[in-house]
């Protein structure tokens, strides 16, 4: 029953953190609240993914530019936020929601795994696989 309340009373929390009047959600907030239910995230866990989140789209929108100026650029940037961000969740997770978020990246690296052998096979370049592995890195997170 206490756990229970408890949970009910986070949702509560955690739903009038990201709640506003009216207006749309912004990306981050969108992948915030999914990580919070999906993790169980509590108040403070929830306060410093939506400002992980916000880094992230943040930096996201400084590096556009690059996408069509160079691209290679632009994957090293991408795999690098996807390197800060990982580290960042790690940082923020307790031990159990580590263990869901690992398994999900093992689940990730199949899925990547997969990918690779298929547009390997279908005769893709390199540089085409590389940002395809790039782009299912930064949508997982």
């Amino acid at each position: 029953m206490k756990q229970i309340l408890l949970s009910l009373a986070l949702f509560l929390i955690a739903g009038g953190l990201f709640a506003q009047s009216g207006t749309e959600k912004t990306p981050a907030q969108k992948d915030t609240e999914a990580l919070v239910a999906e993790y169980q995230l509590n108040d403070d866990q929830a306060v410093e993914m939506l400002k992980v989140q916000q880094r992230k789209y943040r930096n996201l929108k400084e590096f556009e530019p690059l996408m069509n100026q160079d691209v290679k650029l632009y994957l090293r940037k991408l795999r690098a936020l996807v390197s800060a961000t990982d580290a960042s969740y790690r940082r923020i997770f307790n031990v159990q929601q580590l263990e869901s978020y690992n398994q999900k990246l093992r689940e990730l690296r199949l899925k990547k795994a997969q990918l690779y052998k298929e547009m390997k096979a279908a005769g893709a370049s390199q540089f085409e696989i590389d940002k395809k592995l790039v782009q299912l890195d930064l949508e997982a997170l």
